[in-house]
């Protein structure tokens, strides 16, 4: 019997009688309870403390004023399944969630009041804020962030640009799931570091931030808007200083009808008047006027809440974010800057705050002391009315109430992959964990865009599935096979979809309905609907993962991507063409994505005035099945001027078509994503000449330097590990310490002491930019100092001067002239040496508009018979982009003069 319940038949529906009663009984005491804790919390006696600085007063309660509106309880479900979604799970198997967590669920679904928070980077938000307003006091949070983050540098893989901004969106969603708030974002490019508002604007269209920061506050329709900046100078970076310039002007601008009329006639969103305006003090706490103490207990996770946020902080691992997840008392500290309520500078944050106040919250309120008292079908029978064969599954519920009734879906493929024009087939299993027989079916539903042209192409298809009447603890099993659109594209980021707009994302009027959110929804998704006798109905989503059993990790999730049947690569995809050469390699990587065979003609298709390259036939079998083409490419009779494109082509007999490159972002703390983009090889022709011999190079953070190097025609070895321990030094030329290197290598360090005695003996090292820890150890030859931030200069254009114009670096074995500083790349260079040792002699000066000229950027010293270079110059974005200036430089770099 189910339950061991021995029990006669009829004396069960007594004793569930008697048990809902006991629970309803207890629902009334728990409701009073909880109602004495919220008075509690309203007027600051909860987690939350007066600040020590003048005028300072508790925060996190508001005065209950203004007028409740009046809602019946089905137009309250429709608006909470509506409402935006919170940051969805990382991937795992469906859970029906424990007491504590469909608490905190129910009270998050009518939250009290909305905060959006601006800043302008990953990272830059304050984690302990968001956690204690979000799971603290239950309130709706989101945080707005300016860029994705793609100036930034990266010390855990090789994305740059484009693909860090991926990693880092994702890094923001792994920390949003821990702090409870939500995530978007404006169209803003992430062009790198920049001294100044005006170099920001410079890069940046003013309006169209501003325009992005109201369109975010008046779709969020936010009652307290928080700037993490001030929108001043002593923000320090450029883009800080706008994000804080764009919150305090979109207070003013969201509630003004004649600022951007056309956000409410093209998108129906109404200007919005947010009650407060506060700025973060974390970086200015003498001008705190509010305190929120976030060293309380999460009911649902057992750590502080600034545990939390510390844990979520840490999840900016790209950034070198860990933090400890100390014990003790901590705070989030607050200034306020505006409030339309009239109340003072040290009043509770939410006093004066419009009270969204409905009947539905007690009645919200009565269902969470049912849960409490673990009385959970009672809850869902309290919060669903019965529908008498209306519409259901038309949109998803929120998902704690097909928790409540006990349904759990799961969807699931065996493969992580699906192609365009082929089938794919999903399984899927219901189980009602509930109290009552349940009518169980669904739809699967694949939806994609494609964008690129003058319009988007949309589609949004379903499956039908039906797995009848389930029993009580009953589970059922059933299997779609749908076929994936011809039309289909590969799986890539939204705002990847179209080439940027200068500095910033296309968002056109086709894709305004999920412009600004993290990603797209999930292409394939099944949503199952669940009705009961009564006539309740709920409808859960749930997206179709790749689901694996991996022995020595048990359950692995994986999204499903739709990927073509071969992809191409070309590595690296930027080519310096030296000048002279007659030609050159070219190697072709395919992949092959199904589990048959495809035969494939793969050609590289030349620019007008190159000589054609003759296609190759390729045979590909099984998943996984990989195949290196190699292509002589020959130099144009006349010599190259220009940067030339040569595009990857697949034809399996239906037509030549482009090849695509695939590329995922995938590491263990976030979800996997897919980047598709067209499979191409730049050419760059370059005046370079290398010195003679061999050079080493030790590989540092995102450093595809090597590769950059090697296919402009350099001999290189990479060493790491043992070979930095081993390795004969004396066939080198030269060795290079790769970027941020002593950081990633764990024996570069060890292995400085033998490179130093190298150095000695007659060897060159030229160590690229490196932590200012680094400067300031004993790994250098000489001392030097770094300002507490390095000196760094950031115009790519900025000036430079040669100090010695007859040094080697200049001169051979390339003789350097002005363009060779232009075309560089979102900065000069980082982390300079403010002043050094005699025995350094300074080759560069730079400078950044109106700021003091800097020696610092490449340093030389002889150390014994040979030479040590500090290059704090950016080559690690240069050559990867193809700089011919770049690549002449480090040439001279690596040669030290003709006497050498």
């Amino acid at each position: 019997m189910r339950g061991g319940d021995d029990r006669a038949p009829a004396a069960r529906p007594r004793a569930r009688a008697r048990r809902r009663a006991a629970a309803v009984g207890a629902a009334r005491r728990h409701v009073r309870a909880a109602g004495a804790l919220e008075r509690r919390a309203r007027h600051g006696d909860l987690h939350l403390r007066a600040a020590p600085a003048a005028g300072a007063r508790v925060g996190g309660a508001r005065r209950r004023g203004g007028r409740r509106v009046r809602r019946p309880l089905g137009a309250a479900l429709a608006a909470w399944a509506l409402a935006a979604a919170p940051v969805a799970a990382q991937l795992g198997p469906p859970v029906r969630g424990g007491l504590p967590a469909l608490d905190r669920a129910l009270r998050d679904l009518d939250p009290p009041a909305r905060v959006l928070v601006i800043g302008a980077h990953p990272d830059d938000e304050d984690t302990e804020l968001l956690a204690i307003l979000a799971r603290g006091l239950g309130l709706d949070v989101t945080y707005l962030s300016l860029t994705r983050g793609e100036g930034g540098q990266n010390s855990i893989g090789d994305e740059l640009g484009p693909a860090l901004g991926v990693l880092r969106t994702e890094e923001l969603l792994a920390a949003r799931r821990l702090d409870g708030a939500r995530q978007l974002f404006t169209r803003a490019y992430d062009f790198g570091f920049s001294k100044s508002l005006a170099d920001t604007w410079r890069h940046w269209p003013r309006d169209s931030v501003l325009k992005d920061v109201v369109r975010a506050v008046r779709r969020q329709r936010p009652d307290v808007i928080v700037s993490i900046f001030s929108g001043t100078p002593r923000d320090g970076h450029g883009q800080h200083q706008a994000a804080g310039w764009a919150a305090h002007e979109a207070f003013a601008a969201a509630a003004d009808p004649a600022r951007f009329p056309e956000l409410a006639h093209e998108e129906g969103l109404a200007p919005w008047r947010a009650t407060k305006l506060y700025r973060s003090t974390r970086f200015s706490p003498d001008s705190t006027t509010l305190l929120i103490r976030t060293d309380g207990t999460d009911p649902a996770d057992g750590r502080t809440w600034h545990q939390l946020a510390m844990a979520g902080r840490s999840l900016h691992r790209s950034q070198d974010m860990g933090q400890l997840q100390d014990l003790g008392p901590s705070t989030a500290r607050l200034a306020l800057v505006a409030d339309r309520s009239g109340h003072a500078p040290g009043d509770p944050l939410l006093a004066g705050v419009p009270a969204r106040g409905a009947p539905e919250r007690a009645v919200l309120d009565s269902a969470r002391a049912l849960v409490r008292a673990g009385a959970t079908d009672a809850a869902f029978r309290l919060l669903v009315p019965p529908l008498a064969g209306g519409a259901c599954g038309t949109r998803p519920d929120p998902a704690v109430l097909g928790q409540l009734r006990g349904l759990l879906v799961d969807a699931w493929t065996e493969t992580g992959e699906a192609r365009a024009g082929e089938p794919i087939t999903v399984s899927l299993r219901a189980w009602n964990a509930g109290d009552q027989p349940l009518a169980v079916e669904g739809v699967v539903t694949r939806h994609y865009r494609r964008f690129g042209g003058p319009a988007a192409v949309e589609a949004h298809e379903g499956v039908p599935f039906a797995l009848g009447t389930l029993a009580p603890g009953a589970r059922a099993d059933t299997a779609v096979t749908l076929v994936v659109p011809p039309s289909a594209p590969p799986s890539t980021p939204y705002f990847l979809q179209r080439p940027l707009a200068g500095f910033l994302y296309d968002w056109s009027a086709d894709d305004r309905a999920g412009a600004g959110e993290p990603f797209e929804a999930p292409w394939l998704a099944v949503m199952a609907t669940a009705r009961d006798a009564d006539g309740r109905c709920v409808a859960v989503e749930r997206e179709v993962t790749d689901r694996r059993r991996v022995p020595t990790e048990g359950e692995v999730r994986r999204p499903v991507f739709v990927v073509p049947r071969v992809t191409a690569a070309v590595a690296p995809a930027m080519l310096a063409w030296p000048a002279g050469a007659a030609e050159r390699t070219i190697r072709v990587t395919l992949a092959h994505h199904a589990p048959d065979t495809t035969r494939v003609r793969v050609g590289l298709r030349a620019p007008a005035g190159w000589p054609a390259v003759a296609a190759q036939a390729v045979t590909l079998a099984g998943a996984g099945a990989w195949r290196e083409v190699t292509f002589r490419v020959r130099a144009p009779a006349a010599a190259p001027t220009g940067a030339a494109s040569f595009a990857v082509t697949l034809d399996d007999g239906r037509g030549e078509v482009p090849a695509v490159r695939v590329t995922r972002v995938d590491y263990p703390h976030i979800r996997a994503r897919q980047i598709a983009a067209p499979a191409t090889l730049t050419v760059r022709p370059v005046c370079l000449r290398w010195p003679a011999g061999r050079v080493a190079y030790v590989r540092g953070a995102a450093d595809q330097v090597p590769e950059a190097l090697r296919a402009a025609g350099l001999p290189l070895d990479v060493l790491a590990g043992a070979a930095l321990r081993d390795a004969p030094l004396a066939r080198y030329r030269a060795i290079v310490i790769g970027p941020r290197a002593f950081e990633v290598d764990s024996a570069l360090g060890a292995a400085n002491a033998r490179l130093l005695a190298w150095v000695r003996g007659g060897g060159r090292l030229v160590v690229q930019y490196q932590a200012p820890g680094f400067l300031r150890g004993p790994l250098v030859p000489y001392p030097m100092q770094v300002a507490p931030r390095a000196d760094r200069v950031t115009e790519e254009d900025g000036p430079v001067t040669l100090l010695d114009p007859a040094a080697g670096a200049f001169t051979w074995p390339n003789r350097l002239g002005a363009a060779d500083w232009e075309g560089w790349v979102q900065e000069r260079g980082l982390n300079f040496p403010r002043s050094w040792d005699a025995r350094y002699t300074p080759l560069l000066a730079l400078r950044d508009t109106g700021e003091p000229e800097q020696r610092g950027a490449l340093l030389e010293a002889r150390v014994g018979a040979g030479t040590w270079v500090y290059a704090g110059l950016s080559f690690f974005r240069q050559l990867p982009a193809g700089v011919p200036g770049a690549f002449r430089l480090f040439a001279n770099l690596l040669g030290g003069g003709p006497a050498r």
